[in-house]
């Protein structure tokens, strides 16, 4: 017998103490990255920032991060198993899932719900599983499956929260139970990916404000990446087998937060209470440091990274201009963005319990803080002197925010997978998708068709190719015979492409009004009819989640890549 926990959604950043506290050091106005300009942090939201001129003058106050509900989690469901599983594509199932609470019992192969027998036998359909449960359950809430055929038991847990109470009874019925199951269809919709990584996205949207205030909005700060795009763990932020000493040690670490700055300038960060300034410390005096102090590595991106991979940029254990803790000095990447990873100077073999999933438990880091500096204005030539204008500055920000790390509004998900009549195509029959007791899967016929009857995507205003981009994004493959998750609408409202084109199925607001400023989209049509529960998605790089970008804006670079991208399409 195996125990297999099926992660779904990996949280970077649920809940923080003032034990990762920190400081930002950027005014509000400064202007933005290569990028659509800044999404303004909703109310209270909890940042915590203090200023530096744009020299990074030592003046900042540091502050403790208060306790914030994020909305960043990576994708990963593939369109192939959302448009064949034995539950919600399986019209039997998809009746009566929404009317039996989402837990153990109802799903158990002795479940006295017959219907729902052997289901989850189904590979796909587990995955399918993880997802519904990451969406609508809280952490601490669970299902588990065992197959009594084999003995395995797996655990499927749940994340985001959107509707915990399904953990306890049915949604089919109710003001609260249509709202659940358009947000939970607008959550899967949203995590479908079809290249086969886990990208980070930001999901904005109105859940139940008086259940969780601040769910489903930008937070103050964004938790390091602990997992590769495929889904890899990162060695340095497992438990060390031995007791290892050193910055060049790959496990032991512990996550902190993404940072942003001008690429090309350069940043001083620095752990512990006193601000930095200047940053010329002697390496020896490492030599007499305890192994309790601690070690930093700062990573290019939004993830953490291994000594000597692609992505390190700098790492150091060494006090400077009197600190008690370390500092170090690097400049900033050309993506604009990095990563900062902490630990002991020596991690010891764990005796004890360690940290989730077995990693080390945090360092308690009282503070950071972060200054920088531009880069030097270049002159070459002797005879012909020539000045080079330095890239636009913009000051260092520790932590950012998350509506500063993910800044490209992708689109907005939106139907409702669970209807009273016709959920999903009408060649679907109560015989296709199903599995036998000895876990044999019986799919329904491919027809290149859109599954679900009332699901829909519509793109924010940078995509130059809308129908294109969303048959990439949703679809279970490229070939005109693969099935669909959702269908495609244009665009949500507006967009730098097709203002001349008459409306579609679009979005009579481009920000809700639950949280001013976060961008997300609201009371979005399609089928004749208007949807009050969509989710827009936030992307840190627009390409992450299509096989071929497409991507308009401008008098702007391409993200990615160099140019502008082709004339925009006719409208769709």
């Amino acid at each position: 017998m195996m125990t297999y926990r099926i992660p779904g959604l990996l949280v970077f950043c649920l809940g923080l103490s003032s034990a990762g506290a920190g400081c930002a050091v950027a005014g509000d106005g400064a202007p933005s990255l290569d990028g659509p300009p800044r999404a303004t942090l909703g109310a209270g939201t909890g940042a915590a920032t203090s200023v530096l001129d744009d020299l990074g003058s030592a003046s900042d106050v540091l502050v403790p991060y208060m306790e914030a509900v994020q909305g960043v989690y990576t994708n990963g469901l593939s369109a192939e198993a959302l448009t064949r599983n034995a539950l919600i594509t399986n019209l039997r199932a998809n009746r009566v899932m929404v009317m039996l609470p989402l837990a153990t019992e109802t799903y158990a192969d002795d479940s006295e719900h017959n219907v729902l027998h052997y289901r989850l036998r189904h590979e796909p359909t587990r995955e399918v599983m993880s997802y519904l449960v990451s969406c609508a359950l809280e952490q601490g809430q669970s299902v588990s499956y065992t197959d009594t055929r084999t003995g395995d038991t797996y655990e499927f847990p749940g994340e985001i929260g959107i509707c915990p109470h399904w953990n306890v009874q049915g949604v089919h019925e109710g003001f609260g139970g249509a709202k659940c199951r358009q947000l939970i269809t607008a959550c899967l919709l949203a995590h479908v990916n079809p290249t086969g990584r886990s990208i980070t996205i930001s999901l904005r949207g109105q859940a139940f404000p008086e259940h969780r205030p601040g769910l489903l909005s930008p937070g103050p700060s964004v938790r390091v990446g602990t997992a590769t795009e495929d889904d890899e763990p990162i060695a340095s932020f497992g438990p060390c087998r031995t007791d290892t000493r050193g910055l060049s040690r790959n496990c032991g670490w512990t996550a902190e937060h993404v940072g942003t700055c001008s690429p090309g300038s350069t940043v001083t960060l620095g752990a512990g209470g006193k601000p930095v300034d200047a940053c010329d410390g002697d390496p020896s005096v490492a030599a007499g440091q305890s192994d309790e102090d601690t070690v930093l590595r700062v990573c290019d991106g939004i993830h953490g990274c291994d000594a000597r991979s692609p992505a390190h940029i700098a790492q150091s254990e060494v006090r400077c201009s009197g600190r008690r803790e370390p500092a170090l000095r690097f400049a900033c990447p050309s993506s604009g963005y990095f990563s900062v990873m902490s630990g002991p100077r020596m991690s010891r073999r764990p005796s004890g319990a360690p940290g989730k999933d077995g990693a080390p438990a945090p360092r308690k880091i009282t503070a950071f803080s972060v200054a920088s500096r531009p880069s030097a204005v270049g002159v070459s030539g002797i005879d012909d002197l020539r000045t080079f204008e330095p890239t636009p500055f913009r000051s260092a920000v520790y932590p950012a925010s998350e509506a500063d790390v993910f800044r490209w509004r992708e689109g907005a998900f939106y139907g409702n997978f669970w209807t009273e009549e016709n959920p999903l195509h009408p060649k679907f029959t109560p015989e296709m998708n199903e599995v036998d007791e000895e876990g044999n899967f019986y799919p329904a016929p491919r027809n290149g068709a859109v599954v679900f009857r009332h699901a829909f995507a519509c793109t924010g205003e940078l995509w130059n190719d809308e129908i294109a981009y969303q048959k990439d994004r949703l679809c279970a493959g490229g070939d005109e015979d693969e099935d669909c998750v959702a269908h495609p609408v244009g665009a949500c409202g507006d967009s730098y492409n097709i203002a001349n084109c008459p409306p579609l199925h679009q979005c009579a607001r481009d920000d809700g009004g639950l949280v001013e400023g976060d961008g997300d989209f609201q009371q979005c049509t399609g089928d004749g009819g208007t949807w009050r529960h969509p989710i827009t998605s936030f992307l840190h790089d627009p390409e992450d989640v299509v096989r071929r970008p497409r991507l308009h804006l401008p008098g702007l670079l391409t993200p990615g890549g160099s140019g502008t991208s082709p004339a925009p399409a006719l409208c769709p």
